[in-house]
């Protein structure tokens, strides 16, 4: 794969003792105008995934005016997402919640997911190469992001530490973290001098090997540099309208608490340029939510195994409308905020939300619930890619599209058998 990178346009106001860095400005010295076209434009990816599903009758764009796509309507955003009914991903047939790991890779196991394989090239030039977040604590393994040899990256889970992450986290941790790499260098260039040395006295077999070891090393080095630079740069100034809770909770019944300062935090997060890649999980709880200041009378999980009951696919729609409520907000605001390259944020940032779970109430696999906003696509409210029987789509033939989109040439992505090209670009 070839990747083009764009450089890196953060503007900065420098006083006599400071600088406060700014979110991405078109109208400020040095930004590109629209017709520049000396370098490509930013591109960012957001993969966001429910593990309990979402209630499809209320999701798909089929129907004229689905419950779930309300918010989304409602906030102006109506010719700029798609939904796509009939997909598979190939994910395992056994207990459903194992299908939860599965959204953005197609795999279960030594497979690496869809936000890390675009984040090495979309994320050097900013101060995160990806983000994975989680909104409170998660019963079972939360993340959906993947190494490429299948191992889950941590999540951070608690909106605070986000926001220290993305706003500062103090003069004193700032300076605790450029001790430690710095530290972590200068270990690693003893060791390489070493390695080195020793090289000149190796076997042809063992030179090999320890060429593979200083190659990884020059790696690490490199991150380690990475982070170093990143440190001695000033963090985005938090605005003022933003507000967490004087006591933080984490617990299940927090989860939209949580949830919707992720969708904020997230926002300002890619209006900065701290990453250009995130991952959201909206995890399982047992727990009954707070919902508009009242304790549900059911659990969420419950709520999710409705058995087509109308008193329970009520409280399960509640909750789900308070997600896209959050993706509403999170994708009107991107929308709003001009980018570098002309046009708005929202046109340069592939969003997807989703479950792997296409019937929470049974674990079935196939006809999940996907949603692509933004990106620059030519949208169709729906498509529908097959009727969820054998013979369904592939949902990697849409992130293959979507890598195309973002400007990586590939024709592949884990159980793709071809590509969406011909219904959204």
């Amino acid at each position: 794969m070839t990747m083009g990178g764009p450089r890196d346009r953060r503007q900065f106001l420098k006083g006599a003792s400071y600088a406060l860095a700014l979110p991405l400005l078109p109208s400020l010295p040095g930004a590109p105008t629209k017709g520049d076209t000396s370098g490509r434009r930013v591109r960012r990816l957001v993969c966001v995934g429910t593990q309990l599903g979402f209630f499809k009758p209320e999701f798909f764009a089929a129907k004229e005016r689905p419950r779930l796509l309300a918010p989304l309507d409602d906030a102006g955003l109506a010719n700029d997402f798609t939904t796509l009914s009939g997909l598979d991903h190939k994910g395992p047939t056994g207990n459903g919640h194992q299908l939860v790991y599965t959204l953005y890779t197609g795999h279960v196991v030594r497979s690496i997911s869809l936000d890390q394989f675009v984040a090495p090239a979309l994320g050097r030039d900013t101060r995160y190469q990806s983000l994975q977040l989680c909104c409170g604590s998660a019963q079972q393994k939360a993340s959906l992001s993947f190494s490429a040899t299948g191992v889950p990256l941590p999540v951070t889970l608690r909106p605070s530490t986000l926001y220290a992450r993305v706003f500062g986290a103090g003069s004193v941790e700032l300076k605790r973290q450029a001790y430690i790499l710095e530290s972590g260098r200068s270990l690693l260039d003893e060791l390489s001098g070493e390695a080195k040395a020793l090289s000149g006295r190796a076997a042809p077999a063992d030179r090999r090997r320890l060429d593979e070891y200083l190659t990884s090393m020059r790696s690490v080095e490199g991150r380690l540099q990475r982070r170093r630079d990143w440190l001695d740069r000033p963090f985005p100034d938090a605005p003022e309208s933003l507000r967490l809770p004087v006591e933080e909770n984490v617990d299940g019944s927090f989860l939209l608490q949580n949830e919707d300062l992720m969708w904020d935090l997230m926002a300002l997060a890619i209006q900065n340029d701290s990453t250009r890649v995130i991952s959201l999980t909206i995890p399982i709880t047992d727990r009954a939510l707070m919902v508009d200041g009242r304790l549900m009378g059911e659990g969420y999980h419950r709520l999710s195994h409705h058995g087509n009951r109308a008193d329970k696919i009520e409280g399960l729609l509640q909750i789900e409308e308070r997600h896209m409520r959050g993706a509403a907000r999170f994708l009107r605001s991107l929308k709003a905020t001009p980018d570098v390259g002309g046009g708005n944020m929202l046109d340069s940032t592939v969003t997807l939300i989703g479950s792997a779970m296409g019937d929470a109430a049974a674990h079935r696999r196939t006809n999940f619930p996907l949603l692509v906003a933004g990106g620059g696509f030519s949208h169709r409210r729906h498509v529908a890619c097959g009727d969820g029987g054998p013979d369904n789509t592939m949902a990697c033939d849409l992130f293959v599209t979507v890598l195309q989109q973002l400007g990586f040439e590939v024709d592949r992505f884990s159980t793709s058998e071809s590509d969406l090209n011909g219904v959204l670009t």
